[in-house]
């Protein structure tokens, strides 16, 4: 028969929110997408504002910084914080930083958007007792989206 053995389901292919048919509601694909969709995430999503020095974080760090970086998705490039280790001088450092938080400058250079290698030569070039890391704490979406913050606006008030 038709039987589905246990942890099958899990295989259903996700359609895109925008895709969804009366099939898929039929075979209950949507309730799995509209869970994807806001898995973690808050309804309420309050606009960060890039152009806010506030919702930045600076801080030196000694290496090695024991910070776990991960590239961005959705082709907008830049990494942000996976995880924090307890290796590094970043475990003890404040501010504190969260899961999430958005690299936006290593130093002086701005690497917003670059690739997660080129990122962390970036890093790694740093000869600095400690590096100056500057990250923004906000979704991706207002950071490089259309209410990003000029080049000049982080040399000014950032960098």
């Amino acid at each position: 028969g038709g039987e589905r053995e246990e942890g099958e389901e899990k295989k259903k292919p996700l359609v895109a929110a925008d895709r969804v048919t009366p099939f898929d509601r039929w075979l209950g694909l949507d309730k799995d997408l509209e869970a994807e969709l806001n898995d973690g995430v808050d309804q309420d999503v309050t606009y960060v504002d890039p152009s806010d020095a506030s919702n930045y974080v600076s801080l030196s760090l000694v290496k090695p910084m024991g910070i776990a970086f991960v590239e961005n998705e959705g082709g907008c490039g830049g990494v942000f914080v996976d995880e924090v280790l307890d290796s590094g001088s970043a475990a003890s450092a404040s501010p504190v930083l969260a899961r999430g938080d958005q690299l936006v400058a290593v130093g002086s250079t701005l690497v917003l958007g670059w690739e997660f290698d080129a990122t962390l030569d970036a890093i790694k070039a740093s000869d600095d007792s400690a590096t100056k890391l500057v990250l923004f704490r906000g979704p991706t979406s207002f950071l490089y989206g259309p209410t990003k913050a000029s080049e000049e606006w982080y040399q000014e008030n950032l960098l």
